[in-house]
């Protein structure tokens, strides 16, 4: 597959990275993680979010939010699930984020005021995939996005429903994008067997 970054397929591993940043308290990098795997955003959309985009202002996590992505310039609303919920309000509990609504989300350790850059996004999702024993696995930040489509498909949802979440012009781009192999295509011809 070249140098294309792949979904992390293995759920464990998931959890493993989860479980290994709230362990070390990265409460920020957590919330990188877990918000990067379940909103199914580029990367430059996800590091644009500010507090207000989550978090009302009176510090309610809202139910969804909207953005208009940069590379597409189409609105996108994306809802916010239970472990995106979670790993926010854990960041909030632990920092207090919310008392700045116009800080960033995934913020810049040294100044609230500024998100973290792409690259330094990059470095940290290579460093954790590789500390949970994905060293060969290529990865970047567009594996949070595809993580969460490929997690998505695993779990019935449509490549149609897919397509249309992530704005790709046909279904073909989308299954190629998610990294469906032949092996998931053989899957499908046992399962059917009729």
């Amino acid at each position: 597959m070249g140098n294309r970054m792949e979904p992390i397929r293995e759920r464990d591993k998931i959890i493993e990275i989860k479980e290994m940043l709230k362990k070390n308290k990265k409460y920020r990098d957590y919330v990188l993680f877990v918000c990067g795997i379940n909103f199914g955003l580029r990367i430059g959309d996800l590091l644009k979010l500010r507090i207000k985009d989550v978090i009302n202002s009176v510090g309610e996590i809202r139910e969804t939010f909207e953005i208009v992505e940069q590379k597409t310039n189409k609105r996108n609303v994306i809802k916010i699930n239970q472990q995106a919920k979670q790993a926010i309000q854990l960041l909030n509990k632990k920092t207090e984020i919310t008392n700045d609504q116009t800080n960033y989300l995934i913020y810049n350790t040294r100044d609230q005021t500024k998100n973290i850059s792409r690259v330094q996004a990059y470095k940290l999702v290579k460093k954790w995939c590789q500390q949970v024993g994905l060293k060969n696995l290529p990865v970047g930040t567009h594996t949070l996005r595809k993580t969460w489509g490929y997690h998505a498909h695993k779990n019935g949802i449509s490549i149609e429903t897919i397509q249309a979440k992530y704005k790709h012009a046909n279904t073909s781009t989308t299954r190629h994008y998610l990294g469906i192999e032949q092996k998931d295509v053989n899957k499908a011809y046992d399962k059917v067997n009729l």
